[in-house]
């Protein structure tokens, strides 16, 4: 298991992405991308409010098997559970949508399993993302 704790800012974000691309290297490069799609959107809500503008800091560890990728986002900010998020108006013109909301619905699209808990006062998102099979 890789693991990586950054602080939570927008600026880790990349070394985020870095971390998750050499972790993954060989998993192939469209289930890197939707791994590293996922885990930029949980990151960047954590960053931008889970923290209140308050230091903090965000560990992900992340493996690889034959059949899945695994990753598991930590943090201490205030609890907040994406998965209870509704989803996003899609029918709805463009313009006539809410700001916002359409984070958890890329994070659920591009995985095929997220679950969150809250143990203690930690937020501990894990997404799983299954490997084509070969062929």
């Amino acid at each position: 298991m890789a693991e990586l704790t950054v602080r939570a800012d927008l600026s880790a974000l990349e070394a985020i992405a870095d971390f998750l691309a050499e972790t993954l290297a060989g998993c192939g490069d469209e289930l890197v991308f939707a791994i590293q799609l996922a885990v930029d959107e949980a990151c960047s809500n954590i960053i931008l409010y889970g923290y209140g503008g308050e230091p903090g800091s965000i560990s992900i560890a992340c493996t690889a098997d034959e059949d899945a990728v695994h990753v598991t986002i930590t943090d201490d900010g205030v609890a907040f559970d994406p998965l209870t998020a509704p989803p996003p108006p899609l029918d709805v013109p463009v313009e006539e949508r809410p700001i916002g909301g359409l984070g958890v619905h890329f994070i659920r699209t591009v995985t095929d399993s997220v679950t969150y808990a809250r143990e203690g006062e930690k937020n501990i998102l894990s997404m799983e993302k299954k490997r084509p099979a070969s062929g």
